[in-house]
């Protein structure tokens, strides 16, 4: 494959990022564009590869929830989504036939989780765990380089949370109301605050309870799949500093029980490879197509 240029989509709730890949991963060309309706979204997506170098194949790391069952007539689509207009749009599809050329698609998290395990410093973990806190919460689970699935992705964003002492926010999620993604995604900070969570700055009052929550999910995920480490992106989950308060936050949730090794400042981390996890993982997808 040397030479060979691939393309990478990350599809998120708030905007696209597009990115033509080198064969060493190197990010030779690359656009950010608005989520809108997904006619002009996938439509300016398409524009974008036409106007760059060709690729050979293309790999999708989409927001969810999405259809990832390849006997499935809905493969590669939204599944029923709060995001207006989305439910059912058909990403995978829609983009590979635009491209001639085979894709994949995974959701965000999971290209995100395979990455930071693949491309991360060493020693590399076998078991990550990946959490994007954004305009929604999603996690996934990667063991040895392929994401854990069920019957569908996991939604770990919705498990229901025990409220802090003193928060009255009765939540965001359209469905649950008060789940961890009612609580703690970047629009319930938002609305709970009165302050866009990009300027909360030093204000520890708002990250700490941030932290309290999503704690709560550390656990589920420590005793669930016992991983070697979760890593925290995202636009709010990716803060400088969060990190290391949901790392304390984890060990008073865990009350010393089979902490797995909670104790190490390595085991609560922010993204290795920073904003472009989930587009690096893309791209691994894309290569991945290229060896079927």
């Amino acid at each position: 494959m040397t030479g060979t240029l691939v393309g990478a989509v990350e599809a998120g709730g708030t905007k696209f990022r597009c990115a033509v890949v080198s064969s060493d991963l190197t990010i030779v060309d690359s656009c950010s564009l608005p989520t809108t309706d997904p006619d002009i979204t996938l439509a300016t997506v398409v524009e974008f590869f036409g106007r760059s170098e060709p690729v050979a194949a293309l790999g999708i790391a989409s927001f969810g929830p999405v259809d990832l069952d390849p006997d499935s007539p809905g493969y590669g689509s939204i599944r029923d989504t709060p995001k207006p207009g989305w439910s059912g749009a058909p990403i995978l599809s829609r983009l590979s036939e635009a491209l001639s050329v085979p894709a994949g698609i995974q959701t965000d998290v999971e290209a995100a989780a395979v990455a930071e395990q693949a491309l991360g410093p060493e020693p590399r973990p076998r078991r990550l765990a990946y959490v994007t806190v954004g305009t929604g919460i999603g996690a996934a689970v990667v063991v040895d380089g392929t994401p854990w699935r069920g019957r569908h992705h996991s939604e770990l964003g919705h498990i229901p949370v025990r409220r802090v002492a003193g928060d009255d926010y009765p939540g965001r999620c359209p469905f649950h109301g008060d789940c961890l993604e009612g609580m703690a995604c970047g629009p319930a900070i938002a609305e709970r605050w009165g302050i866009d969570p990009a300027d909360a700055g030093g204000r520890d009052d708002i990250w700490q309870l941030e932290a309290s929550y999503l704690a709560q999910l550390v656990r589920v995920l420590t005793y669930s799949f016992a991983p070697d480490r979760v890593v925290f992106g995202g636009g709010v989950g990716a803060r400088p500093g969060l990190a290391e308060m949901i790392r304390a936050a984890t060990r008073t949730e865990l009350g010393g029980y089979a902490d797995y090794g909670t104790g190490d400042d390595a085991f609560v981390t922010a993204p290795a490879l920073g904003n472009d996890s989930g587009l690096l993982g893309a791209a691994l997808l894309a290569r991945s197509r290229l060896e079927d």
